[in-house]
């Protein structure tokens, strides 16, 4: 009842989505040694949760471009970090590949694109050219790995610094889900019914043995959420995330394969 009453902060939604996530990677992980399927059913709820914060703090932030710049820094070190653990510790078990900066960033570029069009100081025309970005971005690792002048190498770089919507986690389907909790981030209802869909949608597309469908269930969170920030925390979230995903790789491939 006293959590009804209080509610949740920014701050308190953030570590809620952060502890689910650790469950999921750690399902991820070991799940070849017995990790609970219901660490991964658990971790379906974080997407919408950091989608519906990106949304929030692309709103209050002082600067959109550093928050975006800070996103796509992280979307570098975490490739790049990646690459190379997968490379000294090879882990026939576990892929890393993608991380949720790139869909974040990408989440805010279309939440910036829509901000032109719908926003109270509307900028159509850097919309339109912001829209043609995403596009391209959409487009381009086609090209790549269809191109015969580009070796495996060079794809690999320009993949690894080029946040594509066809190959960030969730893909676009959660690019343009972020971005349309940021427009309807005044109507609430219009929010949960966007995760409504979605999970329906995924269930009826997937089934209900593909799990993604339970992230109807951030809907209990994100409810509880009053709309204050709490405590401060701003960079914790961009290093935890690359290193607890280092960590979990670094002992499963080290003790358990």
């Amino acid at each position: 009842m006293n959590l009804l009453k209080r509610g949740l902060t920014s701050f308190d939604l953030k570590m809620i989505g952060i502890t689910l996530m650790v469950l999921d990677h750690i399902h991820q992980m070991f799940y070849f040694v017995g990790a609970p399927d219901w660490f991964s059913m658990l971790g379906r709820l974080v997407a919408p949760i950091f989608l519906f914060l990106s949304a929030e703090g692309f709103h209050y932030t002082h600067s959109r471009k550093h928050y975006m710049m800070n996103l796509l820094v992280g979307f570098w070190i975490c490739n790049i970090s990646f690459t190379l653990i997968a490379r000294l510790l090879p882990n026939p078990k576990v892929v890393l590949m993608n991380s949720i900066f790139g869909t974040l960033f990408l989440g805010l570029c279309f939440m910036w694109v829509l901000d032109g069009f719908f926003g109270k100081r509307k900028y159509p025309g850097k919309a339109v050219l912001g829209l043609l970005g995403l596009i391209a971005l959409t487009i381009l690792p086609l090209l790549l790995m269809s191109s015969l002048h580009l070796s495996g190498m060079g794809l690999s770089v320009l993949l690894t610094l080029l946040p594509s919507p066809m190959l960030v986690e969730g893909g676009p389907v959660f690019i343009i889900t972020g971005g349309l909790l940021y427009l309807f981030r005044e109507k609430r209802w219009a929010q949960y019914l966007v995760i409504i869909i979605l999970s329906v949608l995924s269930f009826i597309t997937n089934g209900k043995g593909d799990y993604q469908w339970l992230m109807v269930f951030s809907l209990i969170p994100i409810a509880l959420y009053h709309g204050q920030q709490g405590k401060k925390d701003k960079w914790f979230f961009y290093i935890f995330y690359p290193v607890h995903i280092l960590i979990l790789y670094a002992i499963s491939s080290l003790f358990f394969v």
